[in-house]
């Protein structure tokens, strides 16, 4: 509420001085000067009027601004509270806007995958205008020349209904996107966002906006992703198991020279025992070393066991 007010300059900011008239000692500074306030806050002076007066005898004097005490004179600031306030918020806001702005530009001029665009229909993807004008332009991929898009198959009235749609986190869902994409030149992109077909440009914080998933997180990379088996010595066990132990040598040894450590561990034994080969103690005992050195246990425990009866290099 804006208000006009008076009032009283504090007693302390000028000397009690002997009244000219009736030279009673109650001559005082007064203030009944008016000004401009937002409820409590002054806001803007309207006039000043300063005068001397007696309480006793209401002998009165005028006097100018100059005329002041310096403690009054340095009292006057307050009224301007209010509009200094004013013009800070403003100045304040104003920054945030240009702050903003520059960072909206920076998102257009380095995209990255899930960009999220709010745009007008009829414009940006040549659509019939509807009163549900609105709809949101996902990025998919990009390079030095074009942005690559994603069209939400939702259209929108307000704006606030794009918000509530980030909120639940129904960009995610299936079907909330066209499947058909939309590939622009990058100077086009731009030129829709001077003309405000594009009038929003956001980037998403932890894969979401306003709250809600705009995007999936990527999966977690496997703590532990099990033992990684070779087709080879697999299909070497199938033959072994069937009996078939020179088909099963054959394949043990192509896995052992694909580096597997169980491929290797295999074709030792084979050699060792004389199992689809003729037994060779020597070729057994670099198998069984090739595997040692990839930390197969067994293969350690198994070498020093044949290294007992056999000298190992």
């Amino acid at each position: 509420m804006l208000l006009f007010n008076t009032c009283d300059s504090l007693s302390f900011f000028s000397q009690t001085k002997t009244c000219p008239h009736c030279h009673h000692n109650d001559y005082r500074l007064q203030n009944h000067s008016r000004f401009l306030r937002f409820s409590i806050v002054p806001m803007l002076p309207l006039a000043w009027h300063y005068q001397y007066q007696c309480n006793h005898c209401q002998h009165s004097m005028p006097l100018s601004i100059m005329q002041l005490p310096w403690l009054e004179k340095l009292s006057l600031i307050k009224y301007f509270i209010g509009t200094l306030l004013l013009i800070w918020l403003v100045i304040f806001f104003y920054t945030q806007h240009l702050d903003e702005l520059k960072t909206k530009q920076a998102i257009l001029s380095q995209p990255q995958a899930f960009d999220t665009y709010l745009v007008h229909a009829d414009k940006f993807s040549q659509e019939p205008l509807r009163p549900e004008n609105l709809k949101v332009a996902q990025v998919l991929e990009f390079d030095d020349q074009t942005i690559t898009f994603q069209i939400s198959n939702y259209r929108y009235k307000r704006d606030n209904g794009i918000t509530m749609a980030m909120r639940t986190s129904l960009l995610v869902q299936k079907g909330y996107f066209s499947s058909k994409k939309m590939t622009l030149p990058r100077s086009e992109v731009q030129r829709l966002y001077d003309e405000g077909t594009i009038y929003d440009v956001l980037r998403p914080y932890a894969y979401s906006l306003y709250g809600g998933f705009v995007m999936f997180p990527p999966r977690p990379k496997p703590l532990y992703e099990g033992v990684k088996l070779n087709k080879n010595n697999q299909q070497g066990i199938i033959y072994y198991k069937d009996g078939l132990f020179e088909d099963a040598f054959e394949s043990f040894l192509l896995a052992s020279k694909e580096g597997s450590q169980w491929g290797q561990l295999n074709t030792a034994q084979m050699y060792r025992d004389g199992e689809g080969v003729e037994k060779d103690l020597s070729q057994a005992i670099y198998w069984y070393q090739q595997a040692a050195e990839q930390n197969n246990h067994k293969a350690k425990i198994q070498l020093k066991e044949l290294c007992i009866e056999h000298a190992c290099k």
